[in-house]
C-alpha cells in the first residue's frame, strides 16, 4: 500500500468551499489527465484517466463511490480500477480558517494486489503526491475564481485610497484615465510573457510572474492540471528542446478588464524532428500587483497529446533508461 497527503489554504468560506465540492462531476473535471465522468448516483461514478509515469501511459476505468458525504467538512470515498487489481480509498476535510479562508486536507491511499501489484505500485509512488498537489491546487484555483471574494478594506486601506483618489485630482488624472493606463500596462505584460514563452526565454517570462503563480490547463489530456512557479519557469526553459526555433504566437484579440487578460492566439511551429504543430489557445491571466498570478489555458488537447505529448515520453524514457 502506497498513501499520499496534501494540505491548502483556500481563500473562500468553507460554505463557498462545499457549494464547489458537493459535486463529484467537478472533482473529476479538475483531476488530472481525466478524460471522461459518467454519474451514475449521487455516490457512484465512473471515471475515465489516462495516467502516465516515464513512457508508459495507460488509460485506466475508476468506479468511485463515494461512501460519506457530511459536509461542509468530511467527504470519503473508495475506488477500484476496472480489471485491474487495485483498490484505494480517499479521504477530504476542511476547517474553517477564518469567515473568508479555508483549510482542506486531500489524503489517498492505494492497493495493489496479485502479480501486477508491484507495477502498479511502483508507477504510484511518485506519480500519487503529484496528483494529490495538482489537485488540490486546481481546485484552490476553481473555487477563488468562483467564489470571487471581495475583500473588505480596512480603515487604513480606505484612507490610503482617497489619498490615492485625491492625488489624482490634484494631478487633473481621472480615474478612468488611471484605469486605462493600467489596462494597457496589463496587456503589454501579458504579450510580453506570451512572445517570452514561445521563444523559450525563462528570465522574461519569469520577471512577469508572481512567485507564487500557478498556470492551470483545462481539459482531460496529458497536459491539464496545474503547475507552479518552478515548473512554469523550467517548462519554458526546456520548451526549445520540443521547438527549437520556438512556437511562434499569432495574435487574434486581446481583451482587458480588470486585473484579467484574455488573449486568443495561434502557436505555430516546427518540432525537433521536423513535424509542423499549429495549436489554437485562449489563455485567461488574471494580475495581481503588476505581474500574472494565475493562468487558465485552454487548447486542442487532443493534437498536443498526438503531436507533442509521444515526444516528451520519449524524451522522459531516454533519461531514465
Amino acid at each position: 500500500m502506497i498513501d499520499a497527503q496534501h494540505s491548502i489554504c483556500i481563500d473562500a468560506s468553507i460554505n463557498a468551499v462545499w457549494n464547489y465540492v458537493k459535486d463529484i462531476e467537478k472533482w473529476a473535471n479538475l483531476f488530472p489527465g481525466c478524460q471522461d465522468c459518467q454519474v451514475i448516483s449521487d455516490n457512484e461514478s465512473q471515471w475515465v484517466i489516462k495516467v502516465g509515469a516515464g513512457g508508459m501511459v495507460k488509460t485506466v476505468n475508476v468506479m468511485v463511490d463515494v461512501t460519506e458525504w457530511a459536509g461542509p467538512e468530511v467527504v470519503n470515498f473508495s475506488f477500484k480500477l476496472q480489471n485491474e487489481p487495485v483498490t484505494g480509498t480517499g479521504r477530504y476535510r476542511a476547517s474553517k480558517v477564518s469567515a473568508g479562508q479555508t483549510e482542506i486536507t486531500l489524503e489517498v491511499e492505494v492497493t495493489g494486489s496479485g502479480s501486477m501489484a508491484p507495477m502498479w505500485e511502483a508507477m504510484s509512488k511518485p506519480l500519487l503526491p503529484q496528483l494529490a498537489k495538482s489537485f488540490a491546487s486546481s481546485l484552490k484555483a476553481e473555487i477563488e475564481q468562483t467564489a470571487a471574494v471581495t475583500p473588505q478594506l480596512s480603515l487604513t486601506e480606505k484612507m490610503l485610497n482617497y489619498l490615492h483618489t485625491l492625488w489624482l485630482a490634484l494631478r487633473g488624472i481621472s480615474k478612468t484615465e488611471e484605469q486605462h493606463t493600467m489596462l494597457d500596462e496589463n496587456k503589454a505584460l501579458v504579450l510580453k510573457f506570451i512572445k517570452a514563452m514561445g521563444a523559450g526565454d525563462r528570465d522574461t517570462a519569469a520577471v512577469c510572474l508572481n512567485s507564487d503563480a500557478i498556470t492551470v490547463a483545462k481539459g482531460y489530456g496529458n497536459f491539464s492540471g496545474v503547475r507552479e512557479y518552478d515548473t512554469i519557469v523550467g517548462t519554458i526553459e526546456a520548451f526549445t528542446q520540443i521547438f527549437p526555433e520556438g512556437l511562434q504566437p499569432e495574435i487574434q484579440t486581446v481583451t482587458a478588464e480588470g486585473e484579467r487578460v484574455i488573449v486568443e492566439f495561434d502557436g505555430k511551429g516546427k518540432t525537433f524532428n521536423g513535424d509542423d504543430y499549429h495549436n489554437q489557445y485562449c489563455m485567461v491571466f488574471t494580475l495581481r500587483n503588476g505581474k500574472i498570478s494565475q493562468v487558465n489555458e485552454y487548447f486542442c488537447n487532443k493534437l498536443a497529446d498526438e503531436v507533442l505529448w509521444p515526444l516528451i515520453a520519449n524524451a522522459s524514457s531516454e533519461q531514465t533508461s
